[in-house]
């Protein structure tokens, strides 16, 4: 009879913990969820995977930096505020209240988690934007990936460590897990993400408020090296020998419709489409 009555003991803590784990996470994605629709994105659909929530938006591109900043900031910032408000109301009480105690727990370790600088979490996002914006789109892309698998392996190492000492608790296992399946497939959705990023700073609201840089190259670059300076929260327009302007817009209409073989030279001095002229 002691037995059993052990046993239930156990697996209604474990229970209990899944339940407190749960509510952290979906607050999580919630308040991602809020921030979006908040700042003027689209929700699409949310998907349940073995870690928790994840939100599919749409229309990110077109909003400005410090808007992402807040939606990719928007579920970490949740789960201190969670943190905060359970372990205040625990220590009201005095003798604290334990289950509260655990929620400020759980809440704070998932969202110091999400801030991991590795896709698809909440930190890499972050990682990427700020790093887009200082050594361009592409290069950012191909550190985060790098990053992405080193993270996986340091959680595969703690996960290892974590199972010797508490056997029945894989969580960083299957962190590292997640991390390396969707660096698999991440390089090709960046790809495409970039060239939603750059469509989406011609966005006529958003184009008028964003700055020109002007960098100066030479004909013979190629046009993949060229790609590689573009950002998603600037402008930029190539000075070519010293004489020649071709401005971004440009450069990414030739990629389209010529791919993305040659020099910067090759690009002709195309018009503009209707919709890129309105930026001037």
């Amino acid at each position: 009879m002691n037995a059993l009555v052990s046993v239930l003991s156990i697996v209604g803590g474990w229970l209990f913990t899944a339940v407190l784990v749960t509510a952290s996470l979906v607050l999580h994605e919630w308040a991602h969820v809020f921030a979006v629709k908040f700042m003027g994105g689209k929700v699409e659909k949310i998907s349940v995977f073995p870690l928790g929530l994840m939100a599919k938006v749409r229309g990110l591109e077109n909003l400005h930096a410090w808007e992402r900043y807040v939606i990719y900031a928007a579920g970490p910032i949740a789960n201190l505020a969670i943190s905060l408000w359970a372990l205040g109301v625990s220590r009201i009480s005095y003798t604290g209240v334990g289950w509260l105690d655990e929620l400020a727990f759980y809440s704070l370790v998932i969202g110091i988690f999400n801030l991991t600088p590795a896709l698809p979490l909440d930190g890499g996002r972050i990682a990427l934007q700020f790093l887009g914006n200082r050594i361009g789109l592409l290069r950012a892309n191909r550190i985060i990936i790098l990053l992405g698998v080193i993270v996986s392996y340091f959680f595969l190492g703690l996960g290892i460590v974590q199972v010797i000492l508490f056997p029945f608790n894989i969580s960083l296992l299957m962190a590292a897990i997640f991390i390396k399946w969707k660096n698999k497939s991440i390089a090709t959705e960046l790809e495409a993400a970039f060239y939603r990023a750059m469509e989406g700073k011609n966005h006529q609201d958003r184009a008028r408020n964003l700055p020109v840089i002007e960098i100066e190259i030479p004909s013979d670059t190629q046009i993949k090296q060229a790609l590689e300076r573009l950002a998603g929260d600037y402008f930029i327009t190539f000075l070519v020998d010293g004489h020649r302007h071709i401005r971004e817009q440009q450069l990414i209409h030739h990629v389209f419709t010529r791919g993305i073989s040659g020099t910067i030279g090759d690009v002709s001095q195309l018009k503009l489409t209707q919709q890129s002229a309105r930026i001037s």
